[in-house]
């Protein structure tokens, strides 16, 4: 049990460096967000021409689905709206998967402890990731500058649109969890 004590931190350490990306988000800290109740979706909204159109209307649902969640209401008209949404998809730096991999196990039985360790090479052709970047802004619709901004690299799957779907659902809604700042 001592020799876990000692090994348990050093997982932590490794499990942690295999973590998402995580949101990146500035804003105005002029800005009261506290009057924000009302939007509309910016003119300049979209994404590049790489990206699938089934992409883009995925973040705009969802965002959608958020700004409903958070109780906003989409103006009539955009002069009555209290702030603008933009949001923004671009293609990021796909990613080529060629580490070796690394396992670590730990076991006991009877009284005894064991520890294990693997190393594995990937077989076959290296598996590209292509991944896109998710952002979302709020600006003033006075003056359409920028109040807030939240964003994203999420990786997608080249075989499931599902899978695409859940996987931005979650990015629009994790970008969204930082708004308004703290």
């Amino acid at each position: 049990m001592k020799l876990f004590a000692l090994f348990a931190p050093l997982l932590v350490i490794a499990l942690s460096g295999c973590s998402s990306t995580d949101v990146v988000t500035d804003y105005n800290p002029r800005a009261d967000f506290s009057r924000y109740e009302r939007y509309t979706i910016a003119d300049g909204s979209g994404a590049d021409k790489a990206v699938s159109p089934f992409i883009v209307d995925n973040v705009k649902e969802s965002l959608q689905r958020q700004l409903k969640a958070g109780l906003y209401k989409q103006a009539d008209t955009p002069t009555n709206a209290d702030f603008l949404v933009r949001y923004y998809i671009a293609e990021a730096a796909e990613t080529v998967d060629r580490s070796p991999r690394l396992g670590l196990g730990f076991g006991s039985f009877g009284g005894n402890f064991g520890v294990g360790t693997s190393v594995g090479v990937p077989l076959g052709k290296d598996k590209i990731n292509r991944n896109i970047q998710i952002i979302i802004d709020l600006l003033n619709p006075a003056d359409k500058k920028l109040t807030w901004r939240g964003s994203l690299v999420i990786e997608l799957d080249d075989r499931d649109p599902k899978v695409n779907a859940n996987t931005i659902e979650r990015a629009v809604t994790e970008i969204w969890s930082q708004f308004p700042p703290a």
